[in-house]
Order: C-alpha cells, then sequence, then structure tokens
C-alpha cells in the first residue's frame, strides 16, 4: 500500500493542471499520423526518436536530413482559403464563414468613422475619456500617431469590450461616438470570422538502431483559436533538442533510454494589437501578434521504453517525458530573441518573478501504451506486408483530469485511442489508415534508393444529413527525408 501510495504521488507531481499536455518536442510526422497515431509497439527508425526508445535496439537507420511541416484547421479557415482560390472541399458539418468583402468593406467604413471621430474630439477631451476608460492617468493623446500605442494600453486582449467602455464614457462627456458598440461588434462579428489554427515544422537528422540513437532537431509551431480575430489566442514556440539514447536487447523484450537535452522557448500569440493597429491607421506589422515577452530556457528530459515480441505480436510501453521535464526560464523581448537565435546564441534576457515562474508552461510526463499485429507472410512479404496497431496515447490524462477535479467523459478515453494499420507494396509503397484520437486518417509513403516521400491527412469526416461527406476540422502533413 505504501509504494502503490508512492506512485501515485510521483505520478501526481509528474503532471500539470492541463487536460491538454505541451509535447513540444514531438513532430506531426505523417508515417504516424497516417496509421492514426498508433507506433509505440513498432517502434522503428527515425520516429522512435518520438514514440518509443526501444526502437534504438533494433536495425538501423540513418536520416540524413528531414524536413516536416504540418498544419490543422477548422471549417471557417477552410472557408476563407475556398473564397481566396475559388474552389470548394466537402461540406460543413456546421456553419463556416469564409471571407465576406463586403463585410470587409462594411468594418472599414466604421474605423474610417471612428478616425474621423478621434480627428474631431478636440485633445483634452479625448484624453479625459481615455484615463477614464483605462484608469490610467499617464495616457495622453496628441495626435494620431498615439492612438494604436493608446490602444494597446487600454487593453487590446478584448478591443469589443473597451469601445464598450469608451461608448458610455464619450457620451458621458459629451463627444458620443458615430456609432454604437453594438454596431461595431457585429460589424467584426461579420467581418472577421474566427477558427483554429495548428501550424508547424521540424528539421532533423538521426542515427537510430543497433543499440544506439543520436539525433538532432529543431521545431517551431504557432497555435490559435478564436471566435474571431479580436478573440484570437495562442502560442507560438520553437525548440532545439539533441537525443542521445541506448537500446538493449533481453531475449524478446527491448529496452531503451533517451536522454533528451533541450532548449525551449514561446510567447503568446495575441491578434487584437494588429487590429489595433489597424484602427489607428498605422501600418500592418504582422510581428506584433506575438507577446512582447519571450519566456526561454533549458531542460533535460528523459524517456524510457519498453517492447516485447512474441511471434506476429508485439507490445510497447512509452514513457515520455519522465516525471515531467522542468525547464529553468527566463525572459527578453520577441526583438530581442530573433535577433539572438538568427545568431545561434541566446539572449541574456532577465529572472523571473515568482508569478511568473508559478504560471509559465512546464512539460508533463507522458505514458503511452501500445499493441502490433504483424503477420509474417514469408516470401509473399515483398509483394505485400501488412500490420495492425493499437496505441493508448498519455494515460497520464486519466490523471490530470482528476486533478482538475474533473469528470472523465467517454470522450476523453476515445481521445487517447489510436488505431491504424499499414500495409507495404513492393518495400517501396505504404498505404496507412487509421483512427487518430477522434479523427479519421490516411496516408501514402514512397521510398526511391534513399529519398523518403511521406503524406498524411486527417479530419472528423462523416455525413451529413443529406448524405454528404463533410468535416468540421482537418489536416495534413507532409515529410520529405533522405534515409539509409
Amino acid at each position: 500500500m505504501r509504494t502503490l501510495t508512492i506512485a501515485i504521488a510521483l505520478l501526481a507531481v509528474a503532471t500539470t493542471l492541463s487536460s491538454s499536455p505541451l509535447d513540444p518536442f514531438t513532430p506531426e510526422n505523417p508515417v504516424v499520423m497516417g496509421r492514426g497515431g498508433s507506433f509505440t509497439a513498432t517502434a522503428r527508425g527515425y520516429n522512435s526518436f518520438f514514440s518509443n526508445p526501444a526502437g534504438f535496439a533494433r536495425s538501423g537507420e540513418f536520416t540524413l536530413a528531414s524536413v516536416n511541416a504540418w498544419a490543422f484547421m477548422d471549417r471557417n479557415l477552410v472557408s476563407i482559403a475556398q473564397d481566396i482560390v475559388g474552389s470548394d472541399f466537402g461540406s460543413a458539418r456546421s456553419v463556416s464563414r469564409g471571407f465576406d468583402p463586403a463585410a470587409f468593406e462594411a468594418l472599414e467604413g466604421y474605423v474610417d468613422d471612428f478616425a474621423g471621430w478621434v480627428e474631431s474630439t478636440d485633445s483634452a477631451t479625448l484624453t479625459s475619456i481615455i484615463q477614464a476608460v483605462t484608469g490610467n492617468t499617464g495616457l495622453v493623446y496628441t495626435d494620431q500617431d498615439d492612438l494604436a500605442a493608446i490602444l494597446a494600453a487600454a487593453g487590446t486582449d478584448d478591443i469589443i469590450a473597451f469601445i464598450y467602455a469608451l461608448e458610455a464614457e464619450a457620451a458621458a462627456q459629451g463627444a458620443p461616438l458615430p456609432f454604437t458598440a453594438d454596431e461595431f461588434s457585429a460589424a467584426v462579428a461579420a467581418a472577421l470570422p474566427g477558427g483554429k489554427l495548428r501550424a508547424g515544422g521540424q528539421i532533423g537528422l538521426g542515427y537510430v538502431g543497433n543499440g544506439l540513437g543520436l539525433g538532432l532537431f529543431a521545431n517551431t509551431e504557432v497555435s490559435v483559436d478564436g471566435t474571431s480575430l479580436l478573440q484570437a489566442r495562442g502560442i507560438a514556440y520553437n525548440t532545439i533538442t539533441f537525443v542521445g539514447g541506448l537500446g538493449l536487447t533481453f531475449g524478446k523484450v527491448d529496452l531503451g533510454v533517451a536522454i533528451r537535452p533541450t532548449v525551449f522557448g514561446y510567447s503568446r500569440v495575441n491578434a487584437a494589437p494588429l487590429i489595433a493597429d489597424y484602427i489607428a491607421g498605422k501600418t500592418i506589422d504582422p510581428s506584433v501578434m506575438f507577446n512582447s515577452t519571450v519566456y526561454y530556457g533549458s531542460g533535460l528530459a528523459v524517456d524510457l521504453g519498453a517492447r516485447y515480441g512474441v511471434g506476429p505480436f508485439s507490445f510497447g510501453l512509452a514513457v515520455r517525458d519522465l516525471l515531467g521535464t522542468r525547464i529553468q526560464y527566463r525572459k527578453t523581448s520577441f526583438d530581442e530573441y530573433v535577433q539572438a537565435l538568427s545568431g545561434a546564441a541566446l539572449p541574456i534576457g532577465s529572472t523571473l518573478s515568482p508569478e511568473e515562474q508559478d504560471a509559465v508552461l512546464q512539460i508533463p510526463m507522458k505514458i503511452n501504451l501500445g499493441f502490433e499485429f504483424h503477420p509474417h507472410l514469408g516470401v509473399l512479404s515483398f509483394l505485400i506486408d501488412p500490420r495492425v496497431s493499437v496505441d493508448i496515447l498519455d494515460a497520464t490524462r486519466i490523471v490530470r483530469l482528476w486533478q482538475l477535479g474533473d469528470e472523465v467523459e467517454p470522450s476523453d478515453v476515445l481521445s487517447m485511442l489510436n488505431v491504424g494499420g499499414q500495409v507495404d507494396l513492393l518495400r517501396f509503397m505504404s498505404l496507412r489508415a487509421g483512427y487518430y484520437g477522434g479523427y479519421l486518417s490516411a496516408g501514402l509513403g514512397m521510398r526511391v534508393f534513399f529519398l523518403d516521400i511521406n503524406a498524411a491527412v486527417a479530419g472528423d469526416f462523416t455525413r451529413d444529413a443529406t448524405g454528404s461527406w463533410g468535416f468540421s476540422e482537418v489536416g495534413g502533413s507532409l515529410e520529405v527525408a533522405i534515409r539509409f
């Protein structure tokens, strides 16, 4: 009982109060995505770095270079892309909004009216209104160039709320806005559709096999979500990771361990400052979407893995980020961070306050379980070589939900389930399909000499009431690699 209590305590310490864990090292590789994300018991080759270090004990594979890019988006963003290219791609399971030029022109009319109101209101009155709305007596308006800074200082986390407060105060001081906040809010909703977007990429190289795993990887990803562009929030991060590991075989059991020194940096993403510049009539600079503060640091991650094979059956276990990976953070400005990275260095930065240290992102431990059935077809395996696999990914999710006091729903269990299969044809083509934690996935791989190309797509594809296929979210991944 004492041992069980200690184990539960360690598990609780190793997880964070987040039901959706941060995993900045793992790419959305199309080989794994195409077969439904199930790779723990397969544990072979390049993807052993990201799934199960027990694969280090198996046959060797050298990846001289791998370039992998991926993107996921919801139907709204797909609709915008369709409007731009003038095409149609399936039907929506729910109402989607693309880009409406007429609605955007209407919003520009409100922006012009707002600019006219600013110019027609004397500086003293405008300053008094802004100070009353923000509670900041240091904000002083002198000319149009100050407006973007004032909007930013006023709290661009929610410009809509700012406009509502501005409407009430402007009316109270005898300088009413030329429109109501309700009208402005409706114009924003019509002109600036929201959506979810997650996009990233990885470049890497590494050797796996014969008891050794050595690799170097650079990842970057941005993820945003919002009901409209004004409410879009998210995170952008990058990592540089070296992996060194060993694999050993004991009879039918492969064991592996990987040590991952990692440099990690991230910034919050907020689209509202971009809109603030637009409303103020300034030149649009996309970099203002990134929070002025970048948190960065280094950490040491440890992964453990095991694989047991008996006949055509294999069972896998992987413990990622053992006991959680703690990053020793510092902070700096976005511009200084980018400048330092461009020179292959890290900025000096400054230390975090205790409050900031408590709020920064940490990487929790994850436990993955896998099973694979790989029948041996003898000489026919040259023509066709099938396999199917099932994974339970991030079983510690249940513990995190318990920590948060949330009930475990059937959807939570289904999100951990990953099922897939792969068929190799003539040893140069691979067909893949699977169930990817709530998504259906499919993939294709081709290998010609040392060139390895893999692609995959995943989405919540279903039929609507009319019998037409559609989706609300879809994504894809592409990898081009030189492998021997």
